[in-house]
């Protein structure tokens, strides 16, 4: 099987030779994200390797299918960038990588909650600019607060887990509770875990129910001066409601990973004056915000994994034309 490859970093190319010989696959990589402006490029490829950044829409699955490609394996488990119908249109399949290392995401999630409780940002500032003092700097222990975990799959469990470390107390909220989520925290409503929580993670999927969870009418229900944090997906967030929230003083810091319109500059080096969202800007100018590039999951364990995994489902769809980790949705599968 040939395949074209989005999305892989210089360190990342071993692995994928390496699998030449264990897997019987040949290899080329994309510079440039999978898009309606580069499907074009696509040409004698089985199977291509999706990132997040990639977005196939229904013209992209069109081409692809047009130009050969049977299969789609996506490097991540979240697939919001796949249009699944436009896929099952045009005989596509496309699998994921349903879970890979949540210890790296849960890891990051609890370093920005810091940042944020403890004043990390301003606190760099200050000490880069010979400010050697207290001033502003007196923060808040996670220990101490009541946190609520939106979405208690793997990694949601995860950081639940981390928390009770700290002696956080623990709420949670899933549409589909789990046995394994309530040893570890209270499941309690939305609308309570809202109004009780001083911090709040998300971690859920996105999908059309959850597309901006945290909106200007959820935003009203939370603690004054509580804190939100975001390591799972961008369009969770209404950012432009959260920015007022800050504004107001109603959320006192939020600390985010992905952004809902980060195409236009995650992994790319661009001046942030260039960058066109305004609201993007005014969240990154601010000192009670804290933002990494969309890298919580960015560790050698979980990217060794994720190739494994991603490479493994291609493998059982060359051999069966079928696979475990398909992207299941209403009606069949991808």
């Amino acid at each position: 099987m040939h395949i074209r490859v989005y999305g892989a970093q210089a360190d990342e190319l071993a692995a994928y030779q390496k699998a030449e010989s264990k897997y019987g696959f040949t290899f080329e990589f994309a510079k440039a994200p999978l898009s309606e402006e580069t499907v074009d490029e696509v040409h004698d490829c089985d199977g291509i390797i999706l990132v997040t950044t990639c977005h196939v829409t229904g013209k992209v699955a069109q081409t692809l299918a047009q130009r050969g490609v049977k299969y789609l394996a996506t490097r991540s488990a979240g697939s919001d960038h796949v249009d699944y119908d436009a896929v099952i249109k045009y005989g596509l399949h496309c699998a994921n990588v349903p879970f890979y290392a949540p210890e790296a995401i849960a890891e990051h999630t609890i370093l920005m909650a810091l940042l944020v409780l403890r004043h990390g940002k301003k606190s760099f500032e200050m000490v880069r600019s010979g400010d050697f003092t207290m001033t502003g700097l007196k923060g808040r222990q996670l220990g101490q607060l009541t946190a609520g975990v939106l979405g208690t799959g793997r990694i949601g469990r995860t950081t639940m887990t981390l928390l009770n470390g700290f002696g956080t107390r623990v709420l949670g909220w899933d549409p589909y509770p789990n046995a394994a989520a309530e040893k570890l925290g209270t499941y309690v409503s939305k609308e309570e875990l809202l109004k009780e929580s001083d911090i709040i993670f998300l971690h859920c999927p996105l999908t059309s129910d959850s597309y901006h969870l945290i909106c200007e009418e959820t935003l009203a229900q939370m603690k004054p001066g509580a804190v939100l944090v975001n390591t799972a997906r961008g369009g969770l967030v209404d950012h432009a409601a959260v920015l007022k929230a800050l504004e107001s003083g109603k959320l006192s810091g939020f600390a985010f990973d992905v952004y809902e319109n980060e195409s236009e500059f995650v992994r790319r080096k661009l001046p942030v004056d260039q960058i066109s969202d305004p609201v993007f800007k005014e969240l990154l100018r601010r000192e009670n915000t804290a933002y990494s590039a969309h890298v919580a999951f960015y560790t050698d364990g979980a990217i060794n994994n994720m190739i494994e995994v991603t490479l493994d489902n291609l493998k059982e769809y060359e051999m069966t034309g079928q696979c475990r980790n398909e992207i299941k949705v209403e009606g069949g599968t991808v």
